[in-house]
């Protein structure tokens, strides 16, 4: 029974997408999913007889019935519960399929589908299917339909006649065993498994109850729908997973068949172990030896179908330093552990980075160090210090809030920090694994050099904010980067990348180096031509856009397909786009809140380069795929490839009222105004004090003449020598 791949069931369709168990999801989930994907239908019965799909036995939570006949709403008794709703057995089949439409019931999801599909019946799914599917019918409520003198179990007889159901599922043992003698062998009977304490109203009995005897289950069901829980429990204090269960072993003990429910790509609660990547959850489910569940019951059907036709197997490849595509980290496996720590480096050379980062700040006195913000505040365990909260202040070339920033202390204090988890989506109540915060100070930026120059993999320095450090707050951070290289024998190494937004960084590190440089473009909000692409190209030969400037949307959908990768590309330039998080909240609606169909995107609609990622590891997983060829024969001779994604498409195809942004009427200033910097022999200016904090008042023209990049004579001297030496060696 195990050695088969796993069923996909498309509950209700494509439900994580559209509304579900209607034509657009049903559709989606036939023409996206595996060839023997199997569509389900929750049928209800109407007040005439007649069968319904929909989910949930209030209607006002799954159609327009709410909004448009507010008027209808009664209450009864559901499995001996009161509930107050809109319910089928006072609906005649042509009310519901003439009057209303389905709405979208999940509250995280969009609604931009709602009221555009018509309640759909168990045999639409027939021409749904595109002559492919398997079909599965849930019967959740039998004996609510026999209490108002609708019998189910006759309406299977007849649906049956009608149209191949391959799959009958039930949570009410005696709804099933009034089937057993009296359906095809064909259709598989399964018990759908509620929550261990749950009764099933039917024989009074808990579901717990029924649990301990697999072999009495046996007698009337080919198998059992379980929630993925009774596999691989959880433990709701830390949300990491527990001891996998015995139950698919002892089931396929008794020839039970094991389905899951409860698979989405979009949970409010995470479960740590699979870093916000669904794809990881399936791949759980089926070791590569020993028993496996038997298929999947999943709102995302696309995203299970790629989990076992390309993902079943693979192995992460190793990323050499250079190979194209990147895979950059963003503060190493940021979204995994706290920024910046060796903890998130080592995650993501674990994980598959080909490059690891340092996005440098500078202390008060002048030391370089690793920080994913000039604000500590974020990442960092500041605030519980009741002494450095007296550093709040405002620095707008930073940002439009206070914070308490690296600048105004010093290389001592920070060392008494401890990293935190920084949550960019906790906006959305998604928070990342607190589990390891605390447990590592910060780094300087030689401790990460130092790190990195014994790993297999690259180094990107990202100078931010240099150009304000250096001209407003005369910091030296150009110098305190050259030295820390050089102090860690990486002086003139091919490994080295070097990153900043402001173009005179650049053009110093041009001048005395002959590392690899990044233009990094902060706005997501600029027209970019030619001519900005060429006033790049004479800095960089690499640009890092950010993922809103590349792929625009509105509204949460993708609109028409960008050309500014394009158009870097045929300067020369190569593009990263920046930064990828693996949160469904972050992904516009059209990725079906699957992380890999955006790097797919990404990589193979817009052909960027590389990838600037808090979740290195996933980045590395899809490059090593089995359907990066497009095709696969892994799955019983099916062909079957990563879904391409096309932007726009699902605006343009289905007429939504989505309008794209209007364009940016300000171009990318690439110079920005900035001077050149120069490298001097003048003594760096002494650092402002741990309260002092730089305005953000302009500069005056006598300071804005006399600026300069100021490094000691004998860095200068170590610096040079140390580049003659590798240059001629």
């Amino acid at each position: 029974m195990h050695c088969s791949p796993p069923l996909i069931i498309a509950h209700g369709g494509a439900s994580g997408l559209f509304p579900d168990q209607t034509a657009g999801a049903y559709i989606y989930a036939a023409s996206t999913s595996l060839q023997n994907t199997a569509l389900s239908c929750d049928v209800q019965l109407t007040k005439d007889g007649y069968g319904i799909c929909r989910t949930g036995i209030n209607l006002g939570d799954s159609t327009t019935i709410n909004a448009t006949y507010p008027q209808l709403a009664t209450e009864l008794i559901v499995n001996g519960e009161l509930i107050q709703g809109f319910f089928s057995v006072n609906l005649t089949a042509s009310f519901v399929l003439n009057n209303i439409s389905a709405v979208q019931s999940n509250a995280a999801r969009t609604i931009a589908f709602d009221g555009m599909f018509p309640v759909t019946q168990p045999t639409d799914m027939i021409k749904f299917s595109l002559n492919t599917s398997l079909f599965w019918i849930n019967v959740e409520y039998p004996s609510f339909f026999y209490q108002h003198g609708l019998n189910m179990t006759s309406y299977i007889h007849e649906l049956i006649s009608n149209m191949p159901i391959d799959f009958v599922s039930s949570p009410e043992v005696g709804f099933l065993k009034t089937l057993k003698s009296s359906v095809p062998k064909t259709t598989n009977l399964v018990l759908k498994v509620g929550e261990t304490d749950k009764v099933d109203p039917s024989t009074n009995i808990t579901y717990g109850s029924l649990l301990s005897n697999l072999s009495d289950i046996a007698t009337y069901a080919s198998g059992i729908l379980v929630h993925k829980e009774y596999i691989w429990p959880v433990d709701n204090a830390t949300l990491y997973l527990e001891a996998e269960s015995t139950i698919i072993r002892e089931a396929h003990k008794v020839q039970l068949a094991v389905y899951g429910y409860g698979f989405v790509n979009d949970p409010m609660i995470p479960i740590y172990n699979y870093s916000f990547d669904p794809i990881r959850e399936y791949l759980q489910f089926v070791p590569a030896s020993g028993s496996h569940i038997d298929g999947f019951l999943s709102d995302f059907p696309t995203t299970a179908s790629e989990a076992i036709a390309c993902f079943r197997g693979a192995t992460p490849a190793v990323r050499l330093a250079g190979t194209k595509p990147f895979i950059i980290s963003h503060n190493g496996d940021s979204g995994n552990y706290p920024g910046c720590t060796k903890l998130a480096y080592d995650g993501a050379v674990r994980g598959g980075a080909s490059y690891i980062d340092c996005p440098v700040q500078m202390t008060s006195d002048g030391i370089a160090i690793c920080r994913e913000s000039p604000d500590l505040l974020i990442g960092t365990d500041v605030s519980t210090h009741s002494d450095f909260l007296k550093r709040l202040s405002l620095i707008r070339q930073f940002q439009a809030e206070k914070g308490i920033f690296s600048i105004n202390m010093t290389w001592a204090e920070i060392q008494t920090l401890k990293a935190t988890m920084f949550s960019p989506e906790e906006d959305f109540n998604v928070i990342r694994n607190p589990a390891y915060n605390n447990q590592e100070g910060v780094l300087q930026l030689t401790d990460f050099l130092n790190y990195a120059k014994n790993t297999s993999v690259g180094i990107l320095i990202d100078i931010q904010n240099g150009y304000f450090l250096e001209t407003e707050v005369d910091k030296n951070v150009v110098g305190a980067v050259l030295a820390s290289l050089n102090a860690s024998g990486l002086a003139s190494s091919d490994r080295v990348m070097i990153q900043s937004e402001d173009s005179a960084i650049l053009s110093l590190f041009r001048q005395v180096t002959n590392y690899t440089l990044i233009y990094r473009v902060v706005d997501t909000d600029v027209l970019v031509t030619k001519t900005e692409v060429s006033d790049v190209k004479a800095l960089a030969n690499f640009v890092t856009l950010p993922r809103a400037l590349v792929q625009v949307a509105s509204n949460g959908f993708l609109v028409n397909k960008t050309d500014i990768v394009d158009l870097f590309h045929a300067q020369n330039v190569s593009v990263f786009v920046s930064f990828l998080r693996n949160e469904f909240v972050a992904l516009p609606y059209d990725y079906d809140s699957d992380p890999t169909l955006e790097l797919d995107t990404l990589l193979k609609v817009y052909n960027v380069d590389g990838v600037i990622t808090d979740f290195p590891a996933t980045a590395s997983y899809y490059l090593s795929n089995t359907c990066s060829n497009m095709k696969t024969q892994a799955i019983g001779g099916q062909q079957y490839g990563i879904q391409t994604v096309v932007p726009g498409a699902l605006v343009t195809q289905l007429a939504l009222n989505i309008q794209p942004p209007p364009p940016s009427q300000a171009r990318l200033n690439v110079s920005n105004g900035e001077r050149n910097l120069s490298l001097t022999l003048n003594a760096p200016s002494t650092s402002p004090g741990p309260n002092t904090a730089p305005t953000a008042s302009p500069p005056s023209p006598q300071s804005e003449a006399s600026r300069s990049l100021k490094l000691n004579i004998t860095l200068i001297s170590i610096i040079i020598a140390s580049i003659i030496f590798h240059h001629f060696k």
